[in-house]
């Protein structure tokens, strides 16, 4: 029988070792544009219990925080494959703004959120100090480059036309909407890394 083409590793990035949990999660991999959502300062976050799954309120403030850095890797894989009169390239720098003008509301959560993200099993404690190491003024360019860098190398050069689609659908939505949806979406698709709270 001849042997299965082999794939080509995937070049780990540059941050901590926590970042390639991340981007192992099937969390990641749900939506390129709640990325990750992505996509990691607020030291009363980290003195509240530790569970072992995040909130929707979570999840919504992750994928505000991650879309316009998701965005960013999104057009720089896609660029040259998307029209010039498209929405990326001519309303989607307006719609990433929407959601940075969010960005400093949504960080406590949204870092809360990618604590509990990297730090599971064995490794909660290690990985929970790591970020815990890094000094907030550090950890919060690090995670937008990381989004950026995760998004763009999950994103297929044939799923770059829905992608832009996708955006240009989700564009009159409020913000708070957008990540109220996708937090309710990706509870009941059953994603399991990280898990979601059940809502009582």
């Amino acid at each position: 029988m001849p042997d299965a083409a082999k794939v080509s590793p995937r070049r780990r990035l540059p941050l901590w070792s926590g970042c390639e949990r991340i981007r192992k999660m099937s969390f990641a991999k749900s939506s390129a544009l709640a990325v990750a959502a992505l996509a990691l300062a607020a030291q009363p976050a980290m003195a509240q219990a530790q569970r072992d799954c995040i909130s929707e309120a979570e999840v919504s403030a992750l994928i505000i925080y991650a879309v316009p850095h998701a965005m960013r890797g999104v057009r720089n894989r896609c660029g040259a494959s998307l029209a010039a009169d498209g929405f990326l390239a001519t309303r989607g720098a307006q719609f990433s703004q929407r959601y940075a003008a969010l960005a400093d509301a949504n960080w406590p959560s949204a870092f809360r959120a990618l604590t509990r993200m990297t730090a599971d099993g064995e490794g909660a404690a290690k990985g929970k100090l790591q970020l815990d190491q890094l000094p907030p003024e550090l950890v919060r360019p690090l995670v937008d480059e990381m989004i950026a860098q995760m998004v763009g190398g999950e994103v297929a050069q044939a799923d770059c036309g829905r992608i832009e689609r996708a955006a240009e659908v989700f564009a009159p939505l409020d913000p708070a909407e957008l990540g109220e949806i996708a937090a309710v979406f990706l509870s009941l698709a059953g994603v399991d890394k990280p898990k979601i709270c059940a809502v009582n």
